[in-house]
């Protein structure tokens, strides 16, 4: 197998491993928390045993820490932590001003 097709491979592997526990219900509740930082509220949703391995589940633009409510309800949630924030301006979080430097990235790094 090529060095491409390995690659290619691992991902594929990662996916049919969590498609396989999307049906297995979830033994640990979601939960939902606001946190405040730079002046901003960070929405999140989390589940899972917070000694287990964390996932930080980083949602794309224009959606929401809601598109991944089925894998928080999921088994996967009984091997890890799940965290899923809401990125400033979106979701539940608050939004930045416009003359602010911080750029939302940079307040998820303070917070993690």
């Amino acid at each position: 197998m090529t060095i491409c097709r390995m690659k290619a491979a691992i991902p594929i592997a990662c996916l049919m491993m969590f498609m396989s526990t999307m049906n297995d219900p979830a033994q640990e509740p979601v939960s939902y928390h606001t946190v405040r930082i730079d002046n901003l509220d960070i929405f999140y949703r989390e589940a899972g045993p917070t000694n287990a391995p964390v996932l930080l589940l980083l949602h794309g633009v224009p959606t929401s820490s809601r598109m991944y409510q089925p894998i928080l309800e999921s088994a996967l949630s009984t091997r890890y932590h799940l965290i899923a924030p809401d990125f400033p301006g979106f979701g539940h979080s608050s939004c930045q001003a416009r003359k602010s430097s911080n750029i939302p990235s940079t307040i998820l790094l303070r917070w993690a």
